[in-house]
């Protein structure tokens, strides 16, 4: 009895360190339109000059890149007008050549940029803040940019300066880096588009020690192969890297 019991913690020992090596193995995984991606050979390069890091995570017939213009800890956004953060998508399933990237494209506005473009003036609030939530009613229309009928909620300050705004109803035609004048108040305040429908999403990296980096990310990218046997966008969701070496930009 005390052999078997011996043997039985010696067993229970190695699958613990077995899964705890597997847990602390670099990793690259996320659900690609609900199906899981999971990088085969995944690295992350840094750029001498500029700092830049990209990652590339290769798989059996696709491949994923992700570039963000520097490491340092901090959430960046995909599809914006600053091309060095984006991601892309290739695959060639059964010698299909398909190609995606989080591109400047024209369509609905996904998010407002958290930077105000002016303020203005003499605005009220139709969003309020209550132990961190954000709770908008109503909304604001606007012109200018490449589209229409976008409005937004807004919060204020005493002054009636705008100092956030939020999509209330998204409109169409817009792309990143449009500027946006609010109607209403003393109709000076403005805003910028920060990304659209369909090419967006966002790297959040957590860790960089300079050696191994670690994070998550999430996206939408818009086909660039016009192939009509792939669909006109990729999702990819709940992506996380793990502890990915970096290596110096080749």
């Amino acid at each position: 009895m005390k052999k078997l019991i011996a043997l039985f913690l010696v067993v229970l020992t190695f699958s613990s360190c077995s899964e705890e090596i597997k847990f602390n193995d670099p990793g690259f995984q996320a659900y690609r339109d609900g199906i899981l991606f999971r990088g085969i050979d995944v690295k992350a390069y840094k750029s001498a000059s500029t700092n830049a890091i990209r990652f590339v995570a290769l798989a059996e017939d696709e491949e994923v890149e992700l570039r963000v213009a520097n490491g340092n800890p901090g959430t960046y956004f995909f599809g914006t007008s600053n091309t060095g953060i984006k991601a892309t998508y290739q695959s060639s399933f059964n010698d299909i050549e398909l190609a995606y990237e989080t591109k400047i494209i024209n369509g609905p506005v996904a998010n407002i940029a958290s930077g105000i473009v002016a303020g203005g003036s003499g605005y009220t609030a139709n969003c309020t803040t209550v132990a961190g939530v954000v709770t908008c009613s109503g909304s604001y229309p606007t012109t200018g940019g490449s589209g229409s009928g976008l409005t937004v909620s807004i919060s204020t300050n005493a002054a009636g300066a705008i100092t956030a705004a939020r999509v209330a109803s998204p409109g169409n035609g817009y792309k990143a880096g449009d500027v946006i004048t609010v109607v209403g108040g003393n109709g000076l305040g403005r805003v910028r588009v920060l990304n659209v429908e369909g090419s967006n999403g966002e790297i959040k990296i957590t860790q960089n020690n300079g050696t191994i980096i670690s994070g998550e990310f999430k996206f939408n990218a818009v086909q660039t192969t016009t192939n009509p046997l792939g669909g006109d966008l990729v999702n990819f969701q709940y992506g996380t890297f793990y502890q990915i070496p970096i290596f110096p930009e080749p």
